[in-house]
């Protein structure tokens, strides 16, 4: 009896070694597929977990197994999904500034544009105003009746600047003492 044991030992083992064992437990189901994910082969340790719970639907180790692959490659999923929306954010705000670019030196061109225009039609309307500018120039230059010409004001301020000055002299005066006093130093 031992000796059989052995033997079935040795030939599950070898055929174990050898990848062609046929697994007859829940055990050697769950340890094939923990194997099979060590050596970074997920989708065969997920067939050998489905032929597993086929045979051993309850088994409680192969389906926490399950699970855990399961979750795993849900996790990756999203942060897949998660790195493609911040790719496509980036992707968006990149397009977005190169429209808002666009759209800017859009404004610019046609700022210059109508720049440019009103600038032609002054000079249209100089060119037109040119003997009538003249003329007007020349009586700008007259001073109206009830206004004061720019140099005539600046005389009025300057006179009454000085008058100020001679009033804030006076003032001075009188708040000074007549006669000072001198003042002994006790050293």
């Amino acid at each position: 009896m031992t000796m059989i044991r052995t033997l079935l030992l040795i030939a599950s083992a070898f055929a174990f070694v050898s990848g062609k064992a046929q697994v007859t437990t829940a055990d050697g189901y769950f340890n094939l597929a923990s194997k099979e994910y060590v050596k970074q082969d997920k989708i065969q340790a997920l067939r050998t977990l489905d032929k597993g719970l086929a045979q051993y639907p309850g088994d409680p180790k192969l389906l926490k197994l399950a699970e855990e692959l399961i979750k795993e490659d849900e996790k990756k999923q999203q942060e897949q999904e998660q790195k493609q929306n911040e790719d496509q954010e980036k992707k968006d705000q990149q397009d977005q500034e190169k429209n808002d670019q666009q759209q800017k030196e859009e404004k610019d061109k046609e700022q210059e544009q109508k720049e440019q225009e009103q600038k032609e039609q002054e000079q249209k309307k100089e060119q037109e105003q040119g003997q009538d500018g003249k003329e007007q120039e020349q009586q700008e230059k007259k001073p109206q009746p009830g206004t004061i010409a720019p140099q005539d004001a600046m005389r009025m301020l300057e006179a009454l600047d000085r008058e100020e000055q001679g009033v804030q002299e006076k003032v001075r005066e009188k708040l000074r003492p007549s006669n000072p006093q001198k003042i002994e130093k006790d050293w």
